[in-house]
């Protein structure tokens, strides 16, 4: 195998623009996790809500022919699966993570139900790609422009919105109040902090932002929709909340990470003859998850559990002590 058809000049500069690309909608969805548990709730049910998103964007866009709606039919899908999330654990106080793992496995039944109705038994349905936007002057800067700058629309919102959220988080009176209510619901509720509102809103927020990376997943990237299209990155973005300590930026960063292996996985697939490689398939795909899992375990093994919200996963009742 040519490592310098992967690592080359050239083709480092293709290698990065991929590796930005593939590692929004991961990005989206651990940053809205990353509000969710600052807020004391685990929500396990992350790749439920970015699938659902995913499938909801794709039908729009197809029927609609519109991948504004698609992206709006998307964010909408993943604020009602939060809004069911926080129906269930925080109005009725139920287990947290069996609420996840059932909205998981609701979203795989429903979305795979759903598209073999629509489209079972005809040809792959597809959309029509989204043209690259080239940012004016950013895109010629040597090595970052054309691997920040010339990327597709939905690239540019999911980074605005995933800064935006993060921002939210750390320099807001709502993000000050969404901590305060990880850290201690009963101390938060004595400042006057609802806890059952922030949480609530928190959710909607994680929801929203999950729904948003399926929608750019298959808009923005594949332009096509297939059963179980997530593949596991609503359960990396969990992963990615404890490997970035529950911090919004390094969440982000963790994302790249994934972003980047999961470019280079593809990468290697093509270099080395694709399916007629003598390395298995699957051994190729398999790696972004198994080198974000070993970063996170090595991260949580260096760093303990330290940054994590003391309430997180506790149910809260007002005037009932922990």
């Amino acid at each position: 195998m040519d490592w310098g058809e992967i690592f080359g000049p050239g083709a480092l500069v293709v290698l990065l623009s991929s590796s930005v690309a593939f590692a929004m909608p991961t990005a989206l969805a651990a940053v809205g996790e990353t509000v969710v548990e600052r807020a004391g709730i685990l929500n396990l049910g992350v790749e439920g809500m970015l699938l659902s998103g995913a499938l909801a964007s794709f039908l729009v866009a197809y029927y609609a022919k519109s991948v504004a709606l698609g992206a709006l039919a998307g964010i909408a899908i993943g604020v009602g699966l939060g809004a069911l999330m926080a129906f269930l654990s925080v109005t009725l106080g139920t287990e947290q993570i069996i609420n996840g793992i059932a909205i998981v496995l609701l979203a795989q039944g429903i979305t795979a139900f759903t598209f073999e109705e629509l489209f079972g038994g005809e040809e792959q349905p597809t959309i029509g790609g989204i043209a690259d936007v080239d940012i004016p002057l950013l895109h010629e800067i040597p090595g970052v422009g054309p691997v920040l700058f010339e990327q597709n629309v939905l690239f540019y919102i999911s980074v605005a919105l995933a800064i935006a959220v993060a921002l939210l988080l750390t320099r807001t009176r709502f993000g000050l109040s969404v901590r305060a209510v990880g850290e201690s619901p009963a101390a938060a509720d004595a400042a006057a902090v609802s806890v059952a509102r922030t949480r609530w809103l928190a959710l909607l927020i994680g929801g929203g932002m999950a729904g948003m990376g399926g929608a750019v997943l298959v808009l923005g990237q594949l332009n096509l929709f297939e059963t179980n299209v997530s593949a596991g990155r609503g359960w990396i973005a969990v992963a990615l909340v404890i490997f970035g300590r529950w911090n919004p930026l390094l969440v982000l960063g963790g994302a790249f990470v994934f972003g980047f292996t999961d470019a280079l996985q593809i990468r290697v697939q093509a270099v080395s003859g694709g399916i007629a490689s003598t390395v298995p398939t699957e051994i190729f795909a398999a790696l972004p998850y198994v080198v974000t899992l070993i970063v996170m375990v090595a991260a949580t093994v260096w760093a303990g559990r330290d940054a994590q919200p003391g309430a997180l996963g506790a149910p809260f009742r007002k005037g009932v002590s922990a």
